[in-house]
């Protein structure tokens, strides 16, 4: 009884915790925010040069900044295809209750998001070369992106491959359009269950995570000049998050 009742207390404890934490951080602030002035003077002035510095920085070395990324990140997803397929293979070979493939999974990650980062990077690295006229950059940044995204399109489809000889039952084809559709239909109970958990934890993390950067770039406008489009395309964002969210829980609470 008194274990439960400690259990029960360290609960509640817990549950103050991000309470306190944002109580810790209004204090701090209030305290940052009067003597801010005192030690550094004008530290808006002092904020605002920094991030415009910062800014000039990153736009300065945008092409360098998307072609280290995007082949480096390329070439962790080879490594860990390579691993994680030699990992597999040889799980299904020794007859393994449960396959090892946990890197191999790392792996389809990783390509996936080394194709966004390269198309995302892509569009400031661009605008560098329209406005410098640098033909050699510009074939450089076409160069990397003709390897790196259709290298990543193989080696899904290679490890794709790979997971249907341990999993018979699943198929689709990465060069098809409705191959994620395909692959999630042939999935069992247990696996669209974690599917649908993790989906949820996404869900909750990516609002936090929006919610918090649309609060500090309200700050930042309030410092520097920037767009409040920015602010109201990450809450639109979120609403449409919610929106979906909210649909489909009543959607599908009726289809029962």
């Amino acid at each position: 009884m008194f274990k439960f009742y400690n259990k029960e207390k360290n609960k509640e404890k817990k549950k103050k915790g991000p309470v306190w934490l944002l109580l810790y951080m209004c204090i701090g602030a209030l305290i940052g925010g009067i003597l801010g002035p005192l030690v550094y003077g004008n530290y808006y002035e002092v904020i605002g040069d920094s991030i415009i510095e910062i800014g000039n920085l990153i736009e300065k070395y945008a092409f360098e900044i998307y072609t280290f990324a995007s082949i480096s990140l390329f070439i962790v997803s080879i490594v860990l295809t390579i691993i994680g397929r030699k990992k597999f293979l040889e799980s299904i070979a020794r007859g393994d209750e449960v396959y090892n493939e946990g890197l191999m999974s790392i792996a389809v990650g990783s390509t996936g998001i080394t194709t966004m980062v390269s198309f995302i990077l892509l569009i400031p690295a661009a605008k560098i070369i329209f406005i410098t006229h640098n033909k050699s950059q510009s074939l450089v940044a076409l160069i990397v992106l003709l390897i790196v995204v259709p290298g990543c399109i193989i080696l899904q489809n290679r490890l794709v491959e790979d997971m249907k000889k341990g999993y018979s039952e699943r198929h689709g084809d990465v060069y098809d359009i409705n191959f994620n559709k395909d692959m999630i239909n042939s999935f069992d109970e247990r696996e669209k269950s974690n599917m649908h958990e993790a989906a949820f934890k996404s869900y909750t993390i990516t609002s936090k995570f929006i919610f918090g950067l649309t609060i500090v770039l309200l700050f930042i406008s309030l410092i520097v000049n920037i767009s409040i489009g920015l602010v109201f395309s990450l809450l639109a964002i979120m609403a449409t998050m919610n929106i979906t969210y909210i649909y489909y829980c009543i959607k599908l609470e009726k289809a029962k």
